[in-house]
Parts: C-alpha cells; structure tokens; sequence
C-alpha cells in the first residue's frame, strides 16, 4: 500500500448515467482487488446537476469513492478537467459511464507506466449485438500510438481514454486550459500534446478494455465532430512548433473525410488526389494489421 497517497484515480463523468453504476462499482472493485498493495480512487464527476448521483459504498479496503457534482453541465472534456484538477492519484485513468476495463487492468498499466508518462493497452469494440473486435489487431498497430505522425495521417487510432493510464504530472497544461466548444476531439488533443511534448509512451498489447459502440452516429453528429477536430487542431498549430507541415497534412486529412462523409465524394479518387495519407492508410490498417504482428 502507497503510504504516502493515491496511487489511481479512475474518473469517470456522469451525464444520465446512473444505471451503469452499480456495474462499474463492480468492475473497478475486481480491478482495484488485484492491486492490494495500491490506493486507488474512483472520483465520479456528475455533470447533469438535474439529477442526483447517490455515492457508492465499497468494503474494498484499497479503494475510496468519492463524488464531484458540476454546478452546470459542462461537457466531457470539462468534467474530465475537473475531475483530473481535484483528484489526488499520481495517474490518472479517464473511464466513460458506459464502458469498461478488466479485472487485470490496473495491474498491467501500473506494471507497463513504470518510467514511462503513458501506458497504452489493448482493447475490444463491442457493437450492438455483443460482438467484440479487437482495437489493435497487431503490435505493429498498437506500437502506431507512440508515433506522432499517425494522428494527423490517419486520425485518433486510440479508441478511448479508457484504455490509457496517464502520470497526472505529464498532463499539458495547455489540454487544461484550452477546452474546445465542441465535444468530441479532446482526446486527439490530449495524445498530440502529450506527444509534442516528449512524453513517454509504453505499450502493452494486453486487452484492458471494453469500448461500447452504441451506432448512434448521425450526419449531424458527424458535421459536429468534425468541427471539434478543426478546433482542436487550430490549438494545436497555435500553440505547438515544428508541426506545420503535419497540421497542413491533418487539415487535407480532415478536409478528405468530410468530402466523402458529408458530401458523399469518391473515396478513391479523394485517396488519389492525397497519395501520402493513402500510403499511411495502407500501412496502418492493410500493412501493419496483416503483414506484421
């Protein structure tokens, strides 16, 4: 047991999300009992003031819950920055309402974090009928999250936050303050700063984590989630150096999708027009899926 803290705090906002409690308690009761010698918090930020979020008890001896009520609805990524502002764990585990990690999950990122900033697990997708498919199909996938270039030739490769354990200390400030208007691409942000910042990032292709995919996109959730990526790549090319010329190739990236989303474009031939993307495609999810393990 860390005599001198928290060792975790897992934090979890709260938005008309008080029927996945009792499961979670569960779920991070199981996790937190196969790291005995480890303290850890589960901080619940409840960001529907409208509703009133009961605090859980828990007979687990190494685990405290407690509960932060938004005096307003904030949105994710400001509940996730309050929640990271007044928790008290050396690292921090971002963990959605509806979503879930397994019995060994902290015991593989507090082993894999060791002198590194991230850990970066393995994960599954679940869709509507149950069925699970793996986030990372090979190492070479997986190993993709260390390297910056992936998230602006192909986009945000890690699923959730859920499946990455942060030191709280490494987390840029400049992620705290600037909050985007528009949910949604915060943790692209996050992943780049943390990058550009030379943080260390370690992975383990161990499976932590379970995403749940529930197939509510729309054109107009896709309309605003691209908003939310422009915001979030306009802070970064603002406020980062030696990343100009990947901010212009996120731009023709985000401007590529849009066309064959919203405007119903040819896929192809918008590829064609952007060879250098197509070739990182080609690597990430062709070459590096099948060819390599």
């Amino acid at each position: 047991m860390n005599s001198q803290g928290t060792d975790v705090s897992i934090i979890t906002p709260v938005y008309k999300g008080k029927k996945y409690l009792k499961n979670l308690l569960t779920i991070i009761e199981k996790a937190a009992g196969k790291v005995p010698e480890h303290q850890i918090e589960w901080l619940l930020v409840n960001d529907f003031p409208e509703e009133k979020v009961e605090l859980p008890s828990t007979s687990v001896k190494n685990l405290k819950i407690k509960l932060i009520n938004n005096s307003v609805n904030l949105g994710i990524q400001k509940t996730r920055i309050n929640g990271i502002k007044k928790c008290a764990g050396k690292y921090v585990l971002l963990l959605d309402q509806d979503d879930r990690i397994s019995e060994s999950a902290l015991r593989i990122h507090l082993k894999n974090i060791n002198q590194a900033d991230v850990s970066i697990t393995n994960g599954y997708v679940e869709d509507e009928n149950k069925t699970l498919k793996k986030i990372f199909s090979t190492k070479s996938q997986l190993k993709c999250t260390t390297n910056i270039r992936y998230y602006f030739y192909i986009g945000n490769i890690i699923v959730s936050p859920g499946m990455v354990m942060i030191r709280k200390k490494a987390i840029p400030k400049l992620w705290l303050k600037n909050t985007l208007t528009v949910n949604g691409a915060d943790d692209w942000l996050l992943w780049t700063l943390l990058l550009a910042n030379k943080s260390n990032f370690s992975t383990s292709y161990h499976v932590t984590y379970i995403h749940t995919d529930t197939g509510l996109n729309t054109s107009k959730n896709k309309s605003m989630m691209w908003f939310s990526t422009e915001e979030a790549l306009n802070i970064f090319k603002h406020n980062t150096t030696g990343y100009k010329n990947l901010c212009r190739v996120f731009k023709r990236r985000i401007d590529l999708i849009k066309a064959f989303q919203l405007k119903k474009r040819n896929k192809f031939r918008l590829y064609l027009e952007n060879l250098d993307i197509l070739f990182f495609v080609i690597d990430y999810k062709l070459i590096r899926k099948y060819l390599f393990k």
